[in-house]
Formats: C-alpha cells, structure tokens, sequence
C-alpha cells in the first residue's frame, strides 16, 4: 500500500533502521496520525520462523502502553488490510464523528 492509497490524513513512518534498503517481509511496519500510530509487527520474533502470523498495535502519546488491535493475523497482506480498515474507522467515527479514540479502540 503507497501512501497515495492511505486513508486521508495517514502517513507511512519510514524506518531509518533498515539495512540499505533490503526487502525485509518480516520488517514491522508503521503508520501515524494525529496523535496515534499503528505497528504491525510479526507475532513472533524468531528470525527463522517459517509463520507469517502478525499483530497490529494501536499507541497513542497519551496512552500507557500499545493496545493490541488485532492478534494472530495471517499474512503481512492481511496485517495491513486491517490497519486500513482501523485507519477509515477512526476517520469515520473518531475526526467526522464524536467518538473517543478510547471507545474505538475497545470496540475495534
């Protein structure tokens, strides 16, 4: 997913970490806006894993610690559909609508 395809207002956090620009699948991936960001992130951290099992974490700057939004999702494909999907609900019922950022989360 380009950032052209990102719901309005989310932008990819670029990873300064990676290794000359090698193709990580593995590499955790990063979105932000506003005051929140999304990592997804493999569930494991074993190098030689053959899973593609990812979760997706919500973090917020006034939050305690990440709020796990999806676990045990198959695919880095499906990892990022469901940050998507998060991205235009909190758009939808968070900036266009009155619902708290902690009342999506816990309803997502």
């Amino acid at each position: 997913m380009s950032t052209d395809d990102l719901p309005n207002g989310w932008s990819r956090i670029e990873d300064t970490d990676q290794q000359g620009g090698q193709y990580n699948p593995q590499q955790p991936i990063q979105y932000e806006r506003d005051s929140i960001e999304l990592h997804l992130q493999p569930a494991t951290n074993a190098a030689d894993t053959d899973q593609d099992v990812w979760q997706v974490n919500a973090i917020r700057e006034t939050g305690d610690g990440p709020d796990v939004l999806r676990e045990e999702i198959e695919g880095r494909d499906t990892a990022i559909g469901t940050a998507r999907e998060f991205m235009e609900t909190y758009n939808e019922r968070h900036v266009e609508g009155d619902e708290s950022v902690d009342g999506l989360i816990s309803s997502f």
